[in-house]
């Protein structure tokens, strides 16, 4: 958003569009996100936002101030979510297994051999994500409600696409926000018990960070990236395709961090391996713990993905509309090799876009996006909650190149600083 919270151009001008067109295009997604069919079923805030969404319109549209449009925004998303998680509709048993899991943890058992009566059917399915899962919604079980954890993970999101407007000076990410504040299928993914909206909120905020360490060259934000990185991984094993466009966006930039070992002797590393190693040495911490424990169970409770009496072929993915449109047997002819096709078309696909190359964020982003896009398409089960995982960071790669542009008055020794920033569109 412009520093003056005015459109950035008084006179129009051919090409470029305004602040304040741009929040209102921002309020226009959520109002036609948000209606729906007139006969659907809504809680009655519902309404109260969709009939104030037209002073939100007039606010901004007559006083220029984009800031209204992002502060509607926000609360919007919010207040929206905590509507629906009222009403406890649930759709997934993967936050009451989470619960479990924690409660069992604490009380000193092993979540990766516990027969879990909270899984749908009871006892059937086990605890199929890494610790990190553990420890990320530790405080909501602390504080008696895991399921809010995710309405706090929507509303980090939001904050972060209003600090990505603030950082470049531009309006156009209040226009993602219309989107991810106000779309029927993140509102319900963040209320139903499945937790890949704070799954997108983790990568989403070890993105932002890492393209911020990159825009202060600083080595403190580069830790936290890597921190956050980790926690991503050791939440969701779908995260994995993006770590390594990360590592190897950085490894592009030439970009070395110094540390004073000894009052005479500095330490000089590559900025790309302290974040890689950093990363991997959190998952390595968290992990290692519950592997060591008992390795078999660890491995199977995190392998239940690529089994078929728990995970039949369904969803949005290549084999379901094969199976669909033609009528192949495709369990029958492939069974379990679907999982190694699966993994395998991943681990190519990283290797073409590593070398394509990706010297700037936004090919970093698109890349690992592309990849992930992969392995959801080509699983055995696509439940569309997976596309929580991946919206923010879909969302932030229009952003990404002006978000790693150092602010003016910032010179680094190896190259001049970039020219001042405009508020036009980012494509």
């Amino acid at each position: 958003m412009n520093p003056e919270n005015k459109a950035p151009h008084t006179t129009p001008v051919k090409g470029i569009v305004s602040g304040v067109e741009v929040a209102l295009v921002g309020l226009a997604f959520s109002f036609f996100a948000l209606a729906g069919s007139q006969g659907e079923a809504r809680p009655l805030v519902v309404y109260a936002l969709l009939l104030t969404w037209l002073l939100a319109v007039l606010a901004v549209g007559l006083t220029q101030r984009p800031w209204l449009a992002a502060g509607y925004l926000l609360a919007l998303g919010i207040i929206i979510r905590l509507a629906y998680l009222a009403e406890r509709r649930m759709g997934s048993d993967v936050l009451s297994v989470t619960w479990e899991a924690i409660d069992v943890t604490l009380d000193g058992g092993n979540p990766y051999t516990h027969t879990y009566a909270q899984s749908i059917p009871p006892g059937q399915n086990p605890f199929a994500y890494p610790p990190g899962n553990l420890l990320f919604y530790l405080p909501g079980f602390l504080l008696g409600d895991v399921r809010a954890t995710e309405i706090f993970s929507s509303a980090v999101v939001l904050v972060g696409l209003i600090w990505a407007a603030w950082l470049i000076r531009n309006d156009w990410p209040i226009a993602a926000m219309g989107v991810y504040a106000a779309a029927p299928s993140l509102i319900a993914l963040a209320t139903d018990n499945s937790n890949d909206t704070s799954a997108g909120a983790l990568l989403f905020v070890s993105a932002l960070l890492l393209l911020l360490a990159r825009r202060q060259s600083s080595a403190w934000l580069l830790l936290l990236a890597a921190l956050a990185m980790g926690e991503a991984l050791a939440f969701k094993l779908y995260m994995l395709p993006f770590w390594p466009f990360f590592i190897a966006y950085l490894a592009s930039q030439h970009w070395r961090l110094s540390w004073a070992s000894s009052p005479n002797r500095t330490l000089t590393v590559p900025a790309w391996l302290a974040y890689a190693g950093a990363s991997a040495a959190f998952v390595a911490v968290v992990t290692l713990p519950f592997f060591l424990r008992s390795p078999q169970g660890f491995v199977d409770s995190l392998t239940t993905w690529s089994s078929a009496s728990i995970h039949p072929i369904a969803g949005w993915n290549v084999w379901a509309f094969l199976g669909s449109w033609r009528g192949w047997d495709i369990e029958g002819a492939l069974g379990e090799n679907l999982s190694r096709i699966d993994v395998g078309l991943m681990a190519a696909a990283i290797v073409i876009g590593l070398l394509l190359g990706v010297r700037r964020p936004s090919r970093a982003l698109l890349m690992g996006v592309g990849v992930w896009f992969v392995l959801m398409f080509f699983a055995r089960w696509t439940t569309y909650a997976y596309f929580a995982g991946v919206a923010p960071v879909v969302l932030l790669i229009p952003f990404a190149d002006r978000l790693v542009e150092r602010p003016e008055g910032h010179v680094e020794a190896e190259r001049p600083a970039p020219a001042p920033i405009r508020a036009n569109p980012p494509w």
